[in-house]
């Protein structure tokens, strides 16, 4: 991959990768009241060197050319605007004599995931560090998913950690710009061919709502929570094994059931998000490499539970060996039909993710701190995390389609299939049980 020489101390101007034309086009054609954001949100625990850990972040901004970027809207559309190194600090709140001071500190964390952040130019890079006692800090990185992907975070909080304890830092191998560049100049070829073949035709999930959907989507959301012991979730990965599959795999399955089930449906399509990191050059930067792809699968003829696991086995295998077509390129040259109040393709995503411990830090204990519900665009997401204490599951939802005890429900009745799939994966998906 080439890199595009630049001076370091002047403003420079690249088009939007592929990935970005897609999310340009998702921020701007659902109103909303929030932006997508990526945040990294620790509470760090021990006696933190304010001013040193406050220059690791703003060096850490200064690496990464996505972190220094704005847009400009033009005739011809938006632009990649990437200031010089030398503009980001990290803002200080004192809430230590405060006695609700760590509900006050959620509230801000909250306010800065939830911002609805301004793509003409605006600032979309805020970090804040927030004081509850000497020895105990939050700090939040919120940036526009734009310019960021779950992976950038994780590659964000290292480097600031490694930094902040005094390590060197390799210069980071491209720049975004970089990537975006290349990304323009390839082609789908073959690849893109699938997914017309997969895709077109694929019908939109009619799940019955608590409300009228309304004419155009909004981001308003909330989120329930549950947990799969690890006696399940053991049993779970148990299941995987003895099908030649993932949990991943089982996992999809078991929300394919709970979807077809609710809706009558036995031809569905959910969205799964991929790394999209297949160069080398990708693996350590920070930007928007995160891809979707749209997982279609056939329910009907009456399967097994196992039987249904293996289609989907099938079509996972496909659609990740594919996983480098920018999903903006698949839905315009699938071209469904377009509804405001509805997003294109798929209306429901799922994730299993990796659960990380926060870095490594002498007499410092990093923690995760809870960034609130984020905004969503479909109308479900189900994101799983499999840890030592189990299977974490979080559904988020579209509050303007389902009220919170419908959303629970879902979300148990997830658990309830994965639990009647692992004692018995030969009964029939619509034979009741696990319902």
């Amino acid at each position: 991959m080439q890199v595009i020489p630049r001076r370091a101390d002047a403003v420079t101007t690249a088009p939007l990768s592929l990935l970005q034309r897609r999310m340009w086009h998702l921020c701007t054609a659902y109103p909303g009241t929030a932006s997508p954001i990526v945040a990294v949100a620790n509470r760090i625990s021990g006696p933190l060197d304010v001013p040193a850990f406050t220059a690791a972040v703003a060096a850490v901004c200064d690496r990464h050319d996505a972190l220094r970027t704005t847009f400009a809207l033009g005739a011809d559309g938006p632009t990649q605007v990437i200031a010089p190194p030398g503009g980001t600090g990290t803002e200080l709140a004192d809430l230590s004599g405060a006695p609700d001071g760590q509900a006050r500190a959620q509230e801000l964390v909250g306010q800065l995931t939830g911002a609805l952040l301004d793509l003409d130019g605006g600032r979309l890079v805020r970090s804040v560090l927030i004081r509850l006692a000497d020895d105990d800090h939050v700090w939040c990185l919120a940036v526009h998913h734009l310019l960021a992907d779950g992976e950038s975070a994780m590659v964000i909080a290292r480097e600031v950690a490694a930094l902040y304890r005094g390590a060197a830092l390799p210069d980071p191998p491209i720049g975004y710009a970089d990537f975006a560049a290349w990304q323009l100049s390839e082609a789908a070829g073959g690849d893109l061919a699938y997914w017309v073949e997969q895709l077109s035709g694929v019908p939109v999930l009619e799940l019955p709502c608590d409300f009228p959907r309304p004419p155009v989507k909004s981001t308003r959301a909330d989120q329930v929570d549950l947990r799969l012991d690890p006696v399940h979730a053991d049993a779970v990965d148990r299941l995987a094994r003895a099908q030649r599959a993932t949990p991943y795999m089982v996992l999809l399955t078991a929300l394919l059931v709970v979807l077809a089930r609710r809706s009558g449906q036995d031809d569905l399509c959910v969205g799964t998000p991929v790394s999209g990191r297949l160069l080398v050059e990708t693996e350590d930067a920070v930007g928007l490499f995160g891809n979707m792809i749209a997982l279609r699968a056939d329910l009907s003829g009456a399967p097994t539970f196992a039987q249904l696991l293996a289609r989907v086995r099938a079509v996972t295998i496909a659609g990740l060996g594919r996983q480098s077509v920018p999903f903006g390129q698949v839905v315009a040259a699938v071209d469904p039909p377009r509804d405001p109040s509805r997003t294109q393709v798929f209306q429901v995503i799922f994730a299993l993710h990796t659960q990380t411990a926060g870095p490594a830090e002498p007499g410092l204990d990093w923690r995760p701190f809870g960034a609130g519900a984020p905004q969503i665009l479909h109308d479900l997401v189900l994101d799983t995390w499999r840890g030592p204490s189990g299977l974490d599951i979080t559904l988020r939802y579209d509050t303007g389609l389902f009220r919170p005890e419908t959303a629970a429900a879902m979300a148990e009745q997830f658990a309830t299939v994965l639990r009647a799939m692992a004692a018995d994966a030969d009964q029939p998906v619509f034979g009741g049980g696990g319902r």
